[in-house]
């Protein structure tokens, strides 16, 4: 097939969708299909190992990292499209203005299309935001697609269809251990893929070790956010703090990867608890940092309570590495309470649990040995797959609707 991409979000941007869209277009191409993205972000990066994949920037005003709305710009995607005569368009966002361009783009040229919500409809003004923008300009598109349960089922309340669910994908054989513990640097990202551009180690202070490391081991805490309030960065500190009084004499430490507006009010709050020299920040960090940063982790923490789907998350259980997160949106789908990690109901919650896998070696080991089994509905070969069923469908679905047209065009003459 001849596949269109359109998204705000495109690497060298960091961040969950970018690196979504941009993996989705080099497994699509892996598989013999032809892919041209038109993404708004500026000076967009081509996977240098997949010439089957094309990236043509589309130059629009754009704030806050969204395209500014403007009905004239659907014309500027619309010719851009019909240049290469795509297959399908599938567009990526909720509250994208070019994403909804990029589909009713594809509805003015009669190209069957795909869009895909990566974010949950919460809390209710959101909801009937969303509810609205679905309802007027998203229920265009002749498949939409969520990418979790949650997501489906708050899609499927706000405009009332039937709503595909593709998890978000990840190449497994990248971040898997060897039997020795190592994550296996023989299948590292491709060259060229933008996220593999910090190819320098982690200076976590010590070698890699495997996330059940014995109890003589200093644990670490990781997390892998933006430092923005709806993440509910603090929470790290707070869980932090929780653990060294818990145990003290530990020696556990938090490494940050993510940058954002809470980052003073982060290191002001490690400070106020008197924990601030255990507290590293990264900064934004390749998906390669993010590897390393997890070799040896002793768990992933995830304040977060609104993930459509955990992306993170994901790749701290392909790593070996036991989660700590809070029991929510599409969380509860990836992490099994007690078993691939813990799950908390509320932020005090999360805190008293963060300290216990901390402090208990024994659960540690348990979720560490169980965090990477069963991930394989995950794996890129089978997203892909599925990609390709949802783009079929629209397929489909605008044949079919283009044969009722001219059957009722027919029935009046």
């Amino acid at each position: 097939m001849r596949i269109a991409i359109t998204s705000d979000w495109w690497p060298p941007r960091l961040g969950g969708v970018e690196s979504q869209a941009f993996d989705l277009a080099r497994a699509l191409a892996a598989r013999g299909h032809d892919v041209h993205v038109f993404p708004a972000t500026a000076r967009p990066t081509a996977p240098a190992d997949a010439p089957r994949v094309r990236v043509e920037h589309v130059d629009v005003p754009i704030v806050g990292h969204i395209m500014v709305p403007n009905p004239r710009r659907i014309s500027t995607i619309a010719e851009r499209l019909a240049r290469r005569s795509p297959d399908v368009v599938h567009a990526h966002g909720m509250f994208s203005a070019f994403a909804i361009a990029g589909v009713l783009a594809a509805e003015r040229l009669a190209l069957p299309s795909v869009f895909t919500v990566h974010s949950l409809l919460r809390p209710l003004p959101v909801f009937a935001g969303a509810a609205a923008l679905l309802r007027a300009f998203v229920n265009r598109a002749d498949v939409i697609t969520g990418v979790s349960a949650a997501t489906v089922a708050d899609i499927t309340r706000a405009c009332g269809r039937d709503v595909m669910l593709i998890p978000n994908g990840l190449t497994l054989a990248e971040w898997a251990p060897d039997s020795s513990g190592t994550p296996n640097s023989a299948v590292g990202t491709p060259k060229g893929a933008p996220y593999h551009m910090d190819s320098t180690k982690s200076s976590v202070g010590h070698p890699f070790r495997s996330a059940g490391a014995d109890s003589n081991d200093a644990p670490r805490i990781v997390g892998v956010t933006r430092l923005k309030s709806k993440k509910r960065p603090i929470d790290l500190i707070r869980a932090l703090a929780v653990a060294v009084r818990r145990a003290p004499a530990s020696g556990v430490t938090l490494e940050i990867a993510g940058d954002g507006p809470q980052r003073a009010a982060v290191d002001r709050e490690a400070r106020r608890l008197g924990v601030r020299d255990r507290v590293t920040f990264h900064g934004v960090c390749s998906r390669a940092r993010v590897r390393d940063l997890l070799r040896g982790a002793a768990l992933l923490a995830q304040p977060g309570d609104r993930e459509a789907f955990g992306l993170a998350i994901l790749e701290a259980r392909a790593s070996g590495v036991p989660v700590v997160a809070m029991a929510s949106g599409g969380v509860e789908e990836l992490v099994e309470h007690r078993r691939h990690g813990l799950l908390a109901r509320t932020h005090a919650e999360f805190h008293e649990l963060v300290a216990e896998m901390v402090t208990d070696d024994a659960l540690r080991q348990h979720c560490a040995g169980e965090a990477a089994r069963g991930l394989e509905r995950y794996d890129w070969s089978t997203v892909a797959a599925q990609h390709e069923a949802a783009y079929a469908a629209a397929i489909q679905r605008r044949q079919t609707t283009g044969r009722h047209v001219k059957n009722r065009i027919a029935a009046t003459i």
